[in-house]
């Protein structure tokens, strides 16, 4: 007789005391190996059948048969207990589906179809011990469904009541194999009498061993709790940091899109004010000039309208070159920013009455073509946010080369009285709250790589914009 023969006749002279006790137990099998489940599974079902009771297998196909095999390799013959009505051997998934009733196992087919099942066993078995396994409720969890396996183990304990058999279910330990399932694991274990851990705690040999372990278990359980804990913590102030990056997100869209909208009527505006030029002061000097040849075609000889009419030629052509520059400067083609800016300060200072600094180097600071255009602009804005916003007296521009050469920068700083804290820092954050000239000179800067800055309080205001360029391009010969 081999090992399982052995234990089970060794079962079968266990005192009725401890047959009593198991005749009504209702215990959880959890498992790693299949060899572990069949080996304890079969010398539960053998030890029943060896003292002449019966047993009832609810099970895979794989596991019944497997089970056969090990029954019949212990000398234990089932096809004449099966005829005898003493072992029942029923697939799992066909008897679940007999009991569900939309998607729950439902009472009354529990207890028709396994009342009746039980029932007739212990009649074939002469009221000795019944061993039933079962994987049904194993099942249902690897279908997702836990609440299910939770009711039928309910169920078993329900009909335990009015029938006497020992129950063993079994679950693999893989389908507990994270966090969340803890509280099924509970539950599950709390319907049982017993609980069998797996393998790999069932092989320890001494109580020194167990009580280790289980300490060891203990500490790794809270340093798993603590690790979810600060999961969580750390998932939550990334979803707030996702919600204020969103938020800012949109703002600065709306930014953009209130810049886009901005700078398309301020175009028009422009194209008005060229057009409102050229009518109003250049228009009137060429149909002044119109009138004088007019006149002189009658009277060639009249030096006045001559005089008259050179210099309603020359103020036309200083119109224009003013309406030139002002839309881009020529001196930024050929002697770079300094130059134009130099231009451009003196004539603003004039236009608007502050008083204006540069502070540049006398050598020619030579960039891309964009970049040089870009500076231009912001230089223009920050001049004009000064004149119609700050109330500053005088202002201080610099430009000048930084980081050995590989990157120029353009400050423009006034002595007005400087900027709201609140409105300073919403457009730091968003860009928005600010008017279009700083959000288009930050754009500016963005779009060509560069850093724009804005410093504010009531001593005045400091726009700053630095860009990258490359060190050849920052030569005079660029």
């Amino acid at each position: 007789m081999n090992n399982l023969g052995a234990l089970c006749a060794e079962t079968a002279s266990l005192p009725n005391r401890r047959q009593d006790s198991e005749q009504r137990s209702h215990a959880v099998q959890f498992y790693s190996e299949e060899t572990f489940l069949l080996d304890q599974v079969s010398r539960f079902i053998g030890s029943a059948l060896t003292q002449g009771g019966g047993a009832i297998v609810i099970a895979t196909g794989f596991h019944r048969e497997a089970f056969a095999q090990r029954l019949k390799a212990s000398s234990l013959d089932t096809a004449a207990a099966a005829a005898k009505g003493r072992y029942v051997s029923m697939d799992a998934s066909e008897t679940l589906a007999q009991l569900m009733m939309d998607g729950r196992p439902d009472e009354a087919r529990f207890a028709d179809v396994i009342g009746r099942l039980i029932g007739s066993v212990a009649v074939a078995a002469e009221g000795r011990r019944i061993a039933v396994f079962g994987e049904m409720v194993a099942l249902l969890c690897a279908q997702d469904k836990p609440e299910a396996a939770v009711l039928l183990e309910q169920l078993w304990n329900k009909l335990a009541r009015s029938h006497s058999f020992s129950l063993r279910c079994a679950y693999p330990i893989s389908a507990f194999n994270r966090g969340e399932h803890g509280d099924l694991l509970q539950k599950i274990c709390a319907e049982h009498s017993d609980v069998i851990p797996s393998e790999s705690y069932s092989a320890l040999s001494t109580e020194q061993e167990r009580l280790r372990t289980i300490a060891y278990l203990q500490q790794k359980a809270l340093a798993l709790q603590a690790e979810m804990s600060e999961r969580r913590r750390i998932e939550q102030q990334l979803r707030g940091h996702q919600a204020e990056l969103e938020s800012k997100i949109e703002q600065r869209t709306a930014a953009l899109r209130q810049l886009s909208s901005r700078l398309l009527n301020l175009q028009d505006a422009e194209r008005r004010r060229i057009a409102r030029e050229l009518h109003d002061s250049l228009g009137q000097y060429l149909v002044a000039l119109k009138l004088n040849v007019n006149m002189l075609r009658g009277s060639p000889g009249r030096t006045d309208l001559w005089l008259q009419s050179e210099e309603l030629m020359e103020r036309s052509l200083s119109e224009v070159r003013t309406l030139s520059y002002l839309l881009h400067p020529p001196t930024i083609d050929t002697v770079g920013i300094v130059s134009a800016a130099r231009w451009y300060i003196e004539g603003f200072g004039l236009r608007s009455g502050l008083k204006l600094t540069l502070d540049a180097p006398n050598e020619p600071i030579r960039v891309a073509d964009a970049v040089e255009l870009a500076l231009f602009r912001v230089l223009q804005e920050a001049l004009t946010n000064v004149h119609r916003h700050s109330g500053a007296s005088a202002a201080e521009i610099v430009i000048r080369r930084a980081a050995k050469d590989k990157e120029v920068v353009l400050e423009v700083k006034d002595n007005g009285c400087g900027m709201d804290r609140k409105t300073l820092e919403q457009f730091l954050e968003t860009g928005n709250g600010a008017g279009v000239g700083l959000l288009s000179m930050h754009e500016r800067a963005r779009e060509l790589g560069g850093r724009f800055e804005l410093e504010s309080d009531k001593s005045g205001t400091v726009v700053r914009i630095t860009i990258a360029v490359a060190s050849a391009c920052l030569t005079a010969s660029c």
